[in-house]
């Protein structure tokens, strides 16, 4: 054990180093036991760890908020707190810190859970050898420090890529449009009369922009949620007619893959606290979703009534008979610039693909709505996308 503060030098080719103590926190009701660890501890060389000691959950929540601390050797029993809530609280007062759990039972469910809500290692009471926690401790320290670089190099990608659509979004939009103005002329027989051939030409081309075109709203929509530049005022907002908005824009869509689609709202369906332009948005983009995924002769059906679990909200559901989804790509499928790569969907896909930035928009705007989205699925049969709404009533005006 040393002082707070106190420091071991070392020294790398002709020059020395001064290295800080590592600073542990043991959270540990359990006297005897306490004792143990701070004797492995006083076998390290002098200077390598300062320990402070908290027997109760409290205390070391107020420590931890304090600072200072490197590592926090946390016992899962206390007098004040019990089990991965304790490991919980820790995290939530100090966040970066390396958390390891100690307990005396030796449980690999309760080890997976630790690990998943964020501890370093998990070290069984009894089990421990007299070097082995030190090093440990060591260890979990290193690891914790390449995560968070990996996760800073992770996050610095991101932006800058981000950045890039961002500015080539805004770049690519004049040349665009001005391509198809000139096109939509030529089209048209304005500029001089065309082939039958050379129109077949211009309407390929006329498509390949407007899918460029939607591209490049979508990427700069998703640039202006992630930087809080989305305004978006609520209202009282019928469903109903935002549902027949949708089924009428993609009529045409769904007639040319030979796809029925259908509606269903309960009968009195109260409004809606959103805003009518985005819940049109969310369910274009679900019906286009189903639609781009459901084979010729499927069905896709929208679905609209109160929640029965949770009160004041709205439940709308977009399913279809398409290829489904498989569970490992459910978790990611909001995720940003996410492509669909089962091989059983894309044999059912129709079209080129887009930047994989529809449902995750969808997300951001039910969420800024108030509401919550997720998908249920079954491969090769089916899926059905649900939403949330905050039902508008006097109260939340």
């Amino acid at each position: 054990m040393t002082d707070s503060g106190a420091a071991a030098v070392t020294l790398q080719g002709n020059t020395a180093v001064e290295r800080r103590a590592l600073r542990v926190l043991l959270v540990e009701d359990n006297a005897g036991d306490a004792r143990l660890l701070r004797e492995m501890f006083s076998k390290e060389k002098a200077g390598s760890f300062e320990l402070t000691h908290k027997t109760r959950m409290s205390e070391a929540e107020v420590h931890l908020a304090r600072g200072g601390v490197d590592v926090v050797l946390l016992d899962m029993g206390l007098p004040d707190g019990h089990g991965i809530e304790n490991l919980r609280r820790a995290r939530a007062a100090a966040p970066d810190v390396v958390m390891m759990v100690l307990t005396g039972q030796d449980d690999e469910v309760l080890a997976a859970e630790a690990i998943k809500e964020g501890a370093q290692d998990y070290l069984i009471k009894g089990q421990i050898e007299n070097r082995a926690l030190p090093r440990a401790l060591r260890h979990a320290m290193d690891r914790q420090r390449m995560q968070t670089e990996s996760d800073r190099m992770r996050n610095l990608q991101l932006q800058l890529r981000d950045d890039f659509l961002s500015h080539v979004s805004h770049e690519l939009r004049s040349p665009l449009t001005s391509i198809y103005s000139f096109t939509t002329i030529v089209a048209d027989g304005l500029a001089g009369e065309t082939s039958p051939q050379q129109g077949d030409c211009l309407r390929i081309v006329l498509r390949n922009v407007r899918q460029l075109q939607a591209m490049i709203e979508d990427l700069l929509e998703v640039t202006q949620v992630q930087e809080g530049k989305l305004s978006i005022e609520v209202e009282p907002v019928s469903v109903d007619e935002a549902i027949e908005y949708a089924l009428e824009a993609r009529k045409g869509a769904a007639k040319e893959k030979e796809i029925a689609v259908s509606a269903q709202c309960s009968a009195g369906l109260p409004m809606a606290y959103a805003n009518a332009t985005r819940v049109r948005q969310i369910l274009t983009i679900l019906l286009d979703n189903a639609l781009k995924f459901t084979p010729a002769g499927g069905l896709v059906n929208i679905e609209a009534g109160v929640h029965e679990e949770k009160e004041g909200l709205l439940l709308v559901k977009v399913s279809d008979t398409g290829c489904g989804i498989s569970p490992e790509t459910i978790e990611g499928i909001f995720g940003h610039l996410y492509q669909v790569s089962d091989l059983a969907i894309e044999s059912c896909r129709a079209g080129r693909k887009g930047l994989g930035l529809s449902l995750q928009i969808a997300k951001e705007l039910v969420t800024r709505l108030g509401g919550e989205i997720w998908v249920t699925s079954e491969l090769g049969k089916s899926s059905r996308f649900f939403f949330t709404l905050p039902v508008f009533s006097t109260s939340t005006e």
